[in-house]
């Protein structure tokens, strides 16, 4: 038979019509699923079905209401024979399509065949729709792969546990239960792919108290704890019927649930939780803006320690004043790259290949040095960062990182945690101290740039990125003079070439003549 804790919630195919005018249409079994409620009334008895159609004017249900005007079209509204209960196994089984025609657009009515109740309406309740699902996999479930009955038994002496978790609810709001089978089926999923084996609770439960839990996996336990957290928020008898709920008694107990009561049995989960976390998302956001600030620093280092780059730009000043018959002592660097594209009175000829080709000419050195530094070239998509924002997303990570310090501090020596927690919140604060000791360093780099480059409003972003878009602009023109070189060198020597073989073949048809 299929084993249902791996399964998951797969959209249910609606077969084509008879006459196959219509499309395939897919209903997803979690749409239109409702928030658990604040109070949750205890179940009511179901009515019988005369009283169906007054009953789902009234309720409010998960569904539109049924409208029962015959001159009404509304599909979607949901019969209770419209809920595909109870769920199959489409991950380990396939099953055969029911060839039937469906219908739309239903005007609905008292006298409709889907409205009618049972003959016998006291022994049968349209409300409550259950038969045994062996039925469905005798006729209709075709297995996919051949499940190994041996490893079953293994896991089973091992102390795993399988229980089905389509099982209903024992303690939990029953409302909420196919929210929370999904996220447990696809952790017991993640589980097995990493492992190469059916995953377990208990699998999951000691990677939670180790730490030994992958990131993915993670994400999963994280929203089945932040759900459940909401859930004690509003009837908080729960937890406490979850943490004095006697383990043993878990035969009739669905999965999550087990997984729940288990986890309320690892002292301080929430703060391991809380550490896996920052380890797996905020650790590796503040590594990546380490590496932002650190290429700032070595940008702004670069530029007020370059030894070409002043030659380079006092040339280009030197060839401004000339063109323009002036005397001017600087240019404002924000204008150099305008400068650089500034047209010449030959076609498809910059500045920038007049300063490369002078370049070229006089000072190849400084030239090829500049041309040659890919540091400087890459500083042109410097201008997306800027620091103020960094130091911003820092200070909130350093807040997350304060958090946990204080909270490891109160119970540290209470109980026992994964070793990597301590060398993590060490490790992260001397990250730290070196951040906060960096971002001096920019703020006195930037007043320097400043200085340098003789403008008061100029900002790290704008300084690096321009300087990094003069080097690159200034190195394409320097390889476009030195292909249109190659090609002038080419064409003298096809007609020098030309200009000897001329006279040879005047010589040689006279004397064919002759």
């Amino acid at each position: 038979m299929p084993n249902y804790s791996n399964s998951s919630f797969n959209s249910v195919d609606w077969a084509m019509g008879v006459d196959g005018f219509h499309p395939l249409k897919k209903r997803n079994l979690l749409e239109n699923l409702q928030v658990i409620p604040e109070k949750v009334p205890p179940a009511p008895i179901p009515p019988p079905f005369q009283d169906f159609l007054t009953t789902t004017n009234t309720k409010k249900r998960t569904h539109a209401s049924l409208n029962v005007s015959s001159n009404t079209s509304d599909s979607n509204v949901y019969l209770p024979h419209q809920t595909s209960s109870p769920l199959l196994d489409h991950t380990n089984y396939k099953y055969a399509k029911i060839r039937a025609r469906p219908i739309y657009n239903f005007k609905y009515n008292e006298a409709s065949i889907w409205t009618q109740p049972s003959s016998n309406s006291t022994q049968f309740s349209f409300n409550n729709l259950q038969f045994d699902v062996k039925i469905v996999n005798k006729f209709f479930a075709k297995e996919n792969k051949q499940i190994n009955d041996s490893n079953h038994e293994e896991r089973s002496r091992n102390g795993s546990i399988a229980i089905t978790t389509t099982r209903p609810f024992q303690i939990l709001d029953k409302s909420s239960q196919i929210t929370y089978d999904v996220t447990m089926r696809h952790l017991l999923q993640l589980l097995k792919k990493n492992t190469g084996k059916n995953a377990t609770i208990d699998d999951v439960i000691h990677g939670i108290d180790t730490g030994n839990i992958d990131s993915e996996c993670l994400q999963c336990v994280q929203r089945l704890n932040s759900t459940l957290n909401k859930h004690f928020e509003k009837r908080p008898e729960d937890r406490i019927k979850l943490e004095t709920y006697n383990i043993e008694n878990f035969e009739n107990i669905n999965l999550v649930e087990l997984f729940f009561i288990k986890l309320l049995q690892i002292p301080n989960y929430n703060f391991k939780l809380k550490c896996y976390q920052y380890r797996d998302e905020l650790q590796s956001q503040l590594n990546l803006l380490s590496q932002s600030i650190d290429r700032l620093i070595q940008g702004i280092e670069l530029i007020l320690n370059h030894e070409y780059l002043p030659g380079v730009f006092q040339l280009l000043c030197f060839l401004y004043n000339i063109v323009s018959n002036k005397c001017v002592p600087a240019l404002d660097l924000v204008s150099l790259v305008d400068a650089l594209n500034s047209p010449t009175n030959q076609v498809n000829k910059t500045v920038a290949h007049v300063l490369a080709e002078i370049l070229n000419e006089n000072y190849p050195d400084y030239l090829i040095s500049i041309t040659n530094d890919q540091a400087l070239v890459e500083l042109k998509n410097v201008f997306s960062i800027k620091y103020e924002k960094l130091y911003s997303e820092i200070r909130e990570i350093y807040q997350e990182y304060q958090q946990l310090c204080n909270e490891y501090s109160n119970i540290k020596h209470k109980y026992e945690f994964p070793l990597f927690i301590s060398s993590m919140l060490l490790e992260t604060k001397i990250q730290f101290e070196k951040l906060f000791r960096q971002e001096l360093l920019i703020k006195k780099g930037e007043q320097n740039l400043a200085i340098y480059f003789c403008s008061n409003d100029l900002t790290i972003d704008i300084c690096l990125s321009t300087v990094g878009q003069f080097v690159d602009k200034l190195r394409l023109a320097h390889i476009e003079n030195t292909k249109e070189q190659k090609r002038k060198c080419s064409t003298i020597s096809y007609q020098r070439k030309q200009s000897v073989l001329l006279p040879m073949n005047r010589a040689s048809s006279f004397l064919s003549f002759i």
